[in-house]
C-alpha cells in the first residue's frame, strides 16, 4: 500500500471526533483481534471509539482484553467509519443495508477485497488483517500497548491456525516478535485461541461429523438450525469445524454448510495442494483467500448443498462450474 493512503487514513483518524470500528458478521479471531487492537490504540491516542460487531463476541474470544466493550448496535453518529477484515462492505451483515456512515477506511488482507472505501489499506500478501494493523500502527501515529498487542497477536494466531498456513513467513514471525515485545503472551494466546472448546461447540461438531461425507479428495458436511438448538450452541458459524475437516488425510478440499435461516446458507471452503477456492467462492457471491474462502448463499440448506457440492466437484476436476439458477 502506498504512503499517501496511509497518510490520508492517519489524517482522517486524527481529525475525527468519534470513530466507528466495524468488522464482519460471524466474527473470527482475526476480525475481533483487529477490531479490539485498533480500538485500544485509538483510545490510547485520545480518540472516542465505538467498536461494533453485528454478532457480538463469541464466548471463545471473550478472553481478549476489552471484549466486553464491543457492541452489537451501531452508534447514533460517527465521523469516521473503519471496516476491518472485510473483503467487501456487505460483510458487515445487516448493518450494510444501508450503512448510515460511508466507509472511510478499509483495512484488510483478502485477495478478493473490492476496495470499497475512500481509503483502502489492503495487503493480500499479509497472513492476517491483524498483521496489517500491527504494521500500520506507526504510520497511523498509534502505539502498541500490551492489551492491543494481545488482541492483534490473537488475530494472527487464529487466522494462521497457529502459524500453519502457507502465507506464514519471516514477516509474520517479525510481527509476532514485535507484538510479544509489546507485552503479548504467545503461549497463553495459542492455548486460548486454538486449544479450548466449549461443551456446546463440541456437541455441535458431533452433529456435523455424524453426517460427514467423502468423495475422492472432497469431504463435506452440514449443520442445521436444529443441530444448533440441540447442541445449545449460540453462534451462527460452524465453531471452526471446517478447520478439523481440512486436516483429514487425503483431502484436497473441505466444505461446511451452515443454515442461517430457512432461505440463507453459509458456505465455507478450505483447500490444500494449491487449489484456489477464493474464485470458486466468488461464483457464489463470496470471497476470501486461495486456501480459505466463504459465501452466504440464498436458498435452503439442502438446495444450496446440492448446488455447492456439484460446483465444487467440477472445480476439483479443473472445470469452471455452470451454476444453476439461484447461485
Amino acid at each position: 500500500m502506498d504512503k499517501s493512503s496511509v497518510e490520508r487514513a492517519r489524517r482522517a483518524l486524527r481529525e475525527a471526533g468519534h470513530i466507528l470500528l466495524l468488522t464482519h458478521e460471524r466474527p473470527d479471531g482475526d476480525a475481533l483481534g483487529s477490531l479490539l487492537g485498533m480500538s485500544w490504540m485509538l483510545q490510547a491516542a485520545g480518540r472516542r471509539v465505538s467498536a461494533v460487531s453485528r454478532d457480538g463476541v463469541p464466548a471463545s474470544y471473550r478472553y481478549l482484553p476489552g471484549s466486553e466493550t464491543v457492541s452489537d448496535k451501531l452508534p447514533a453518529a460517527a465521523d469516521v467509519c473503519v471496516l476491518l477484515d472485510c473483503s467487501d462492505a456487505n460483510r458487515i451483515g445487516e448493518f450494510a443495508t444501508p450503512l448510515p456512515f460511508p466507509a472511510t477506511v478499509n483495512i484488510d488482507h483478502h485477495v478478493t477485497n473490492t476496495l470499497f472505501a475512500e481509503v483502502n489499506l489492503v495487503d493480500a500478501e499479509s497472513s492476517a488483517t491483524a498483521e496489517v494493523v500491527s504494521e500500520l500502527a506507526e504510520g497511523l501515529g498509534l502505539a502498541l500497548s500490551p492489551q492491543a498487542a494481545t488482541c492483534l497477536l490473537a488475530g494472527v494466531v487464529s487466522d494462521t491456525l497457529g502459524f500453519r498456513t502457507s502465507n506464514v513467513g519471516l514477516r509474520t514471525m517479525a510481527t509476532t516478535r514485535r507484538l510479544m515485545e509489546a507485552g503479548a503472551n504467545l503461549p497463553a494466546i495459542v492455548e486460548a485461541s486454538l486449544h479450548r472448546r466449549s461443551f456446546a461447540a463440541t456437541r455441535y461438531w458431533a452433529a456435523g461429523l455424524a453426517r460427514l461425507q467423502r468423495e475422492d479428495a472432497l469431504v463435506w458436511t452440514s449443520l442445521s438450525l436444529a443441530d444448533r438448538a440441540a447442541a445449545g450452541y449460540p453462534g451462527r458459524d460452524d465453531a471452526d469445524l471446517i478447520n478439523i475437516l481440512s486436516t483429514i488425510e487425503g483431502t484436497a478440499m473441505a466444505v461446511v454448510l451452515v443454515e442461517q435461516d430457512p432461505q440463507r446458507t453459509k458456505v465455507s471452503w478450505r483447500a490444500r495442494n494449491g487449489v484456489d477456492v477464493s474464485a470458486l467462492a466468488a461464483l457464489f457471491g463470496g470471497g476470501g483467500h486461495p486456501a480459505a474462502a466463504g459465501a452466504t448463499v440464498q436458498g435452503g440448506l439442502e438446495d444450496v448443498q446440492a448446488r455447492v457440492i456439484a460446483a465444487t466437484r467440477e472445480w476439483l476436476r479443473g472445470l469452471t462450474p455452470t451454476l444453476p439458477g439461484g447461485g
